[in-house]
């Protein structure tokens, strides 16, 4: 035994890992969600901080169990937030002693700027997806993201499909670096959610007995919602959809609703509670994730749902999105913006009990077997203690 290891009965330190996130959960957006997961599961074995964007409120508002280190911002340029108090407040943890390994969670330009000036501490990087939209400014901030690669100690990856299907990884001599660590989903902390009891009896008045569809994400381009619309018009169901969350693309979206005559069939719902959201999770018959762009690199949302035992229908992107659904076995995949296979895909599982039945069973069984909490935590915090 070395000189330097610790006796075996000798209890080890906590470890002190730094994570750089966009913002402070909540709202539990997929990274957010991701991070907020991780870092509850972390402890006690680590004493995680998380340095991140604050938003109107102060982040002890958010009644966090981690501690959170939150930088105002002047506003997001791209979808980034303007917030280069991030670069003071992780050298103040590092000087501080209050971290010993940086663990970035990308894309994020403020990580990257974070691990090119922290140069005596272990870096991870968590590659959540590609860059697709921002083709332009790729050119800008490419050569950052490339040297941020070159200097990180462990890149992990959720599934192998995040990696096989990344145009900004492959062919850059990273397999040496790259470390498979499935996102966890804290399938208890879901199961002990309380039922809204006020929401599903509004949503079963509104439903009426027909059968529901849920989604459940920002409303931006990549989430192909108004391809989902046109879906629900051509549906030989009568099924409705109830659409959680909000974003820039509402407004659009409430108006196609209504030229395409489903806006009665269509409930967004906005974001909702934990609980509310655990209560439509368990009261849906089918869920369904119809992005068309690899932005969407896997779908926590989709993930909680299947936990339940719903069937899910998303599309092909070859990510880590299909690494989730398993075409034929736990759900069905389409090709991107074919209209007319997704809605055909939904009333497949909607027309067809026992076919949802056996399907939303072997999602259940498959989720719950390959995403843990319990792996995430226990190859995280392996992983830290390789490099500290």
């Amino acid at each position: 035994m070395s000189p330097l290891s610790p006796p075996p009965s000798e209890p080890r330190p906590p470890l002190r890992p730094l994570h750089v996130g966009k913002y402070i959960p909540p709202p539990y957006a997929g990274i957010e969600a991701h991070i907020d997961t991780l870092l509850r599961a972390l402890q006690p074995q680590a004493e995680p901080v998380l340095v991140a964007t604050r938003g109107a409120q102060p982040p002890e508002a958010a009644g966090l169990p981690y501690r959170v280190v939150g930088v105002p911002t002047a506003g997001t340029l791209a979808s980034v937030p303007l917030s280069p108090g991030i670069l003071g407040a992780v050298r103040r943890e590092f000087a501080g002693g209050r971290a010993e390994l940086l663990h970035l969670h990308a894309p994020n330009p403020w990580g990257d700027l974070a691990a090119l000036t922290t140069r005596r501490h272990p870096v991870v990087m968590t590659w959540h997806s590609d860059i697709v939209r921002q083709r332009r400014l790729m050119r800008l901030y490419g050569p950052l993201q490339r040297r941020t690669l070159d200097r990180v100690d462990r890149l992990v990856v959720f599934t192998p499909k995040h990696y096989e299907s990344s145009v900004q990884l492959r062919g850059r001599g990273l397999e040496h670096k790259l470390v498979s660590i499935p996102i966890g989903i804290d399938f208890d902390r879901l199961d002990r959610r309380a039922d809204d009891p006020v929401l599903r009896a509004d949503i079963d008045a509104w439903a009426a007995g027909r059968p529901l569809l849920l989604t459940v994400g920002r409303h931006v381009y990549y989430k192909g919602y108004g391809f989902l619309l046109e879906a629900l018009a051509r549906l030989r169901s009568d099924a409705v959809l109830v659409m959680v969350g909000k974003g820039p693309l509402t407004s659009a979206l409430q108006a196609q609703a209504a030229a395409l005559g489903v806006d009665a069939r269509v409930r967004f719902a906005g974001e909702l509670s934990d609980d509310g959201l655990a209560t439509l999770l368990r009261r849906c018959d089918v869920f369904t994730l119809p992005s068309i762009e690899p932005s969407e690199a896997f779908g926590i949302a989709t993930a909680e749902a299947m936990s339940g035992a719903k069937p899910t229908v998303v599309c092909e992107l070859g990510n880590g999105v299909n690494y989730l659904t398993r075409d034929g076995e736990t759900g069905f995949a389409v090709p991107p913006r074919d209209v007319p296979a997704l809605a055909d895909a939904l009333d497949r599982l909607v027309l067809d009990g026992a076919l949802r039945a056996r399907m939303g069973a072997a999602a259940r069984d498959w989720v719950r077997r390959e995403f843990s909490v319990d792996t995430m935590r226990t190859r995280t915090l392996a992983l830290y203690r390789s490099l500290v």
